[in-house]
């Protein structure tokens, strides 16, 4: 293949030009994320019940974990009741069937016997919302405004291609209110139930069968429903009674649930979401271009975009493909100031392009998408792609000095260096082969960066062992320019002064291989030192601060409380805007709130984030207020708006309490935690009627008809509908004195002999408190307590709670650990199987390729030597062990055997010739260190622009490049220098072994 490739130019040239082309499309052509994509499998069961919070619970939300529990594949419950509501969602493991599972919960929930209905929806993790648009009515006709919003705008926006489904936030449904004087059904001795049962008889349409002849069937309909309001009030309640006689009709809201402000003007929030698997730009593009004739249609609607997700991916792609462009080029000028020759730099030079670009046809052939993450890895391995290029050429090189043919010496050259380079390619495979075991959230993300770096590594090696030799027989130029000559005093100098220093090494191997162990040792005591977390937080110009009252407010008072919040976020000069949400989540709780902040620019201003996030958490203060300033989730679905998530389980909600009052208290103890509270939910005022029993016997009153006539006085019961105008108006039914409990002491209760009581005659009436939801996760009990953190790490708080275990749960709760610490749990248990396989592999893989027992584990030795010295790095510049942080460690491994290969692949070939391993050590090193120190620069200055640019994305960028910088600067030292030692240490052994299982070949 390496004789065809170099006689036939052209045929090579087209084969990687096609490779060009093909990657080139392949980078418009795919989906574009920030991240890889997590989809993790989630299961919602929705169940809306006519029912008190324990009767939820126990005869809802239990009943139905109980049936779904036996479904194959779960990897965690959660559920929370409310009163009249069940929410359960079953996360599944990653790979399991979104529609199977789905299929299976409706198989098993099919089979129990609830009084109620559930629904079930699938949840897909990456339909997060990608654009939010804030309409605000610039006129005063809000019931016209909201009326446009739900029958035009927003299915305007679902018919985009690409848009899933539109949410719609501070949304007021405008439908049909009757309200019902006490006073006047008590003077016609009627009741709320009355009423209703009496309009549903008279406002209806059914169908009422069909005849049939010769010709024609017909179907027969009954429209006995009323079309207009007018219509409704002359429904009869009673000879010579009239709705309009007890009740005022008319177009309403009929409850506030939720609430939206932007600019100090209510309005309606659409949170726009893609539909599952579709490009993330393409999609809001999509919505971009349709966005103004939109606008343009609704001439009194004013449209705002407040979010929009391409805007934080499109600003780190480029900030990563910046430091790409920029590592490029410094890594050539190294390759130049080592070569020192025009021609070999820019041969040098195209493998970088030809690996970056044709590795892309690969990343999309399998599947993968363009993220972040592709690219770092990309350019992390620059140094890769360019060190396989360098080895070869200056092989070629020596061979054109002695070979007159170029052709041939091409030839000689990328033969005798193929094993090498296949070999350091192998062991690179080798690293990242394993991390396709990781089934987990982390191990997307290393499954994302080691296969994009795999796929660059198999393109590094064909362009090397094919390309390369090809252009360098044709092209390369080995005529020693004035620059080399004046240069070259210069590197055998330090060609020199290295042989004598491995002298001396070589000759005090013992004390070297100590010193350098105690050296490492240090470095690995510093990594406790160093802490462990799962992300850091990045500076993506947006926080969001979630608020939830400690005491039970209206939905208008808690916008109140709430917009006095965001008057304090927009007083901050970091600041470009802000809006509020109220009543936003799926039960539309009203004490809980949420303000996205959008900061300015980074450039903008004089602090970042995490600076920004600190001032906010110091200046916003309100009194009973949970207040939480977070990030933004990473991803939709995993559960990791906050940091910290000490999850207490048990069956006794007030042992839970206790124990969650405690853990709170230790965790306020620790410095450097912040926003610490639980996600118990505020006692909820409960006016308690206490019927006398004895009394409603002694009256014949029909208990349950009592319940009926008081919910229908107060629950705002669904009567019917009206379908006349263009969408169909609900009909609700309720008293119009709702303000104060005096009102239901007048309602009228009709015993069982139709004589008429007062409930104030056989009811006490108390206002208590009361639990307004309970959570449950894994069918137990639960309360999560929650904190963000500042300058510390995840594992501090980890330990810090663990060391206080026995005090916080006392003897019967148990716990357990979600969100980013649960996540960094299996990072660890990850990043452990991947090295452990790796290593073994690249043992193997060695073992095999060297026909030796020891040689592999010298060259292996390497990556301990740069752990310790990202350990030191890390220490150093203050940054912790992130999943960003263990993935480059999965890289640097792979990379730093590259020099050890280089180094004792020629001495072996010499010891095996027959020269005495300590010259054959000092030949191989004097070969060999400009090739090692080139390539180890060139890597370094590659991955300096992530190490040190300060725009978007450094918080993980930057440590990744730090911990493989500094790894890299301690394991080429030490493979200079104490590889040979260790060779020399056991080279007796090896030879030792040798002898026993090598034979004469046949």
């Amino acid at each position: 293949m390496l004789k065809i490739a170099i006689n036939r130019p052209i045929t090579t040239l087209m084969c990687f030009i096609s490779m060009l082309l093909f990657g080139w499309i392949s980078i418009f052509t795919m989906p574009v994320n920030l991240y890889p994509s997590v989809d993790i499998p989630l299961i919602k069961i929705t169940t809306y019940a006519n029912a008190d919070l324990e009767y939820v619970e126990s005869q809802i939300t239990k009943k139905l974990e109980n049936a779904v529990s036996s479904v194959s594949q779960i990897e965690r419950i959660n559920s929370k009741s409310f009163n009249n509501l069940s929410i359960i969602v079953v996360q599944f493991k990653l790979g399991k069937d979104l529609e199977v599972a789905a299929n299976d919960i409706r198989e098993k929930i099919s089979k129990v016997k609830l009084e109620f209905s559930p629904s079930v929806e699938k949840v897909s993790s990456d339909a997060g919302s990608i654009l939010n648009i804030f309409l605000q009515n610039k006129t005063n006709n809000i019931s016209t405004f909201m009326q446009e919003v739900d029958d035009d705008i927003i299915p305007d926006f679902q018919r985009i291609d690409g848009v899933g489904e539109v949410k719609s936030i501070g949304f007021l449904k405008n439908d049909i209110k009757i309200e019902l004087d006490i006073d006047l059904l008590n003077k016609y001795h009627l009741d709320a139930l009355d009423v209703s049962k009496l309009i549903k008889m008279q406002n209806f349409k059914s169908y009422l069968g069909e005849f049939t002849n010769n010709k024609q069937e017909i179907t027969l309909k009954g429209y006995f429903d009323a079309n207009t309001i007018s219509e409704l009030e002359q429904i009869r309640l009673a000879p010579g009674v009239f709705l309009k006689d007890v009740a005022q009709i008319s177009e309403s809201i009929i409850k506030k649930d939720s609430s939206a402000v932007f600019n100090s003007k209510e309005g309606v929030l659409l949170e726009i979401k893609k539909v599952q698997n579709y490009d993330t730009l393409k999609a809001i593009k999509n919505v971009e271009n349709k966005l103004n004739s939109i606008n343009n249609k609704y001439k009194d609607v004013e449209f705002n975009v407040v979010y929009n997700k391409a805007n934080n991916i499109t600003k780190h792609i480029k900030q990563v493909v910046f430091d790409m462009i920029l590592g490029v080029i410094l890594t050539v000028i190294i390759v130049f100031l080592f070569l020192r020759n025009i021609s070999a730099t820019i041969i040098a030079s195209i493998a970088i392009p030809t690996s970056i670009i044709s590795s892309f046809f690969l990343i999309d052939l399998f599947g993968y998408d363009l993220n972040r993450l592709t690219l770092i890895a990309l350019t992390l391995a620059i140094g890769i792609f360019v060190d396989d290029a360098i080895v070869v050429i200056e092989n070629i090189s020596k061979k054109i000095h002695s070979e007159k043919n170029p052709l041939l010496a091409s030839y000689a050259g990328a033969k005798e260096i193929m094993f090498s380079v296949f070999s350091i390619s192998i062991v690179l495979l080798c690293v990242f082969i394993p991390i396709s075991y990781m089934n987990s959230i982390p191990g997307l993300f290393f499954n994302t960066l080691g296969m994009s770096v795999a796929f660059g590594v198999i393109i590094s090696f064909l362009v090397c062992i094919f390309l390369i030799p090809t252009i360098s027989a044709r092209f390369l130029n080995t005529n020693e320019s004035t620059f080399y000559k004046n240069t070259e005093p210069f590197f055998e100098k330090l060609e020199d002064s290295y042989v004598k220093i491995l002298d001396f090494v070589l000759r005090k191997k013992a004390i070297s291989i100590v010193f350098v162990l105690i050296l490492c040792f240090g470095g690995f005591l510093l990594a406790p030192k160093v802490g462990l977390d799962f992300l850091p937080m990045e500076d993506d110009n947006e926080v969001q601060v979630l608020l939830e009252s400690q005491k039970d407010l209206s939905l208008n008072h808690m916008q109140e409380r709430s917009l006095k919040v965001l008057e304090e976020i927009k007083k901050n000069e970091n600041v470009e805007f802000a809006y509020l949400l109220v009543g936003y989540d799926d039960a539309k709780d009203r004490k809980k709130a949420k303000i996205y902040v959008k900061l300015k620019k980074l450039e903008d201003r004089k602090i970042r984030q995490n600076a920004v996030v600190k001032e906010l958490r110091q200046t916003i203060k309100a009194q009973d207020m949970k207040i939480k300033v977070l990030e933004l989730p990473k991803f939709e679905g995993a559960g990791v708006d906050e940091p910290v998530q000490f999850v207490l389980l048990g069956d006794d909600i007030k042992d839970l309490k206790e124990a969650s009052l405690r853990a709170q208290k230790v965790l306020k103890e620790l410095n450097g935690v912040v926003d610490v509270g639980d996600d118990v939910d505020a006692l909820m005022d409960v006016l308690a009627i206490n019927i006398n029993k004895e009394k409603a016997r002694k009256l014949n009153v029909n208990l349950v008809s009592l319940a009926q006539v008081l919910q229908s006085s107060f629950a705002n019961v669904k009567v019917g509908s009206i379908d006349a105008s263009k969408n169909s108006q609900d009909i609700y039914l309720s008293l119009s004195e709702k303000t104060n409990a005096q009102v239901l002491e007048k309602i009228n209760i009709k015993t069982l002999d139709n004589s008429f009581i007062t409930l104030g005659s056989i009811a006490d009436f108390t206002l208590i408190k009361d639990n307004s939801s309970i959570n449950r996760l894994d069918r137990q009990k639960s309360i999560k307590v929650t904190s963000g953190v500042d300058r510390l790490s995840l594992d501090a708080v980890k330990k810090h709670l663990e060391s206080n275990i026995d005090y916080i749960l006392g003897d019967k709760v148990s716990y357990t650990f979600t969100g980013f610490i649960d996540l960094l749990k299996q990072t660890i248990i990850g990043f452990g199987v991947v090295l452990a396989l790796a290593f073994l592999l690249i043992y193997l893989v060695l073992a095999a390729l060297y026909e030796s027992l020891i040689v592999p584990l010298v060259i292996m030795l390497t990556m301990p030597l740069a752990f310790a010295g990202a350990c030191v790095g890390l220490y150093l510049t203050s940054h912790p062990f992130s999943l960003f942080v263990l993935i480059a460690l999965i890289l640097l491994f792979g990379m730093v055997s590259k020099n050890a290969i280089l180094l004792i692949d020629v001495a072996n070939k010499l010891c095996d010739e027959g020269m005495p391993y300590e010259q054959a050590l000092k030949i191989a090193g004097k070969s060999r260190i400009r090739a090692i120190l080139m390539t180890t620069i060139a890597m370094i200055f590659a991955m300096l622009p992530l190490a040190l640019s300060k725009g978007s994305g450094y918080e993980g960028n930057s440590p990744m490049a730090i911990a493989i910088i500094s790894g890299l600067i301690s394991s080429t030292i030490l493979t200079l220098f104490i590889i040979p030692a260790i060779y020399g240490a056991v080279y007796k052994i090896d030879r030792a072994l040798k002898r026993i299982y090598k034979r004469e070949l046949i």
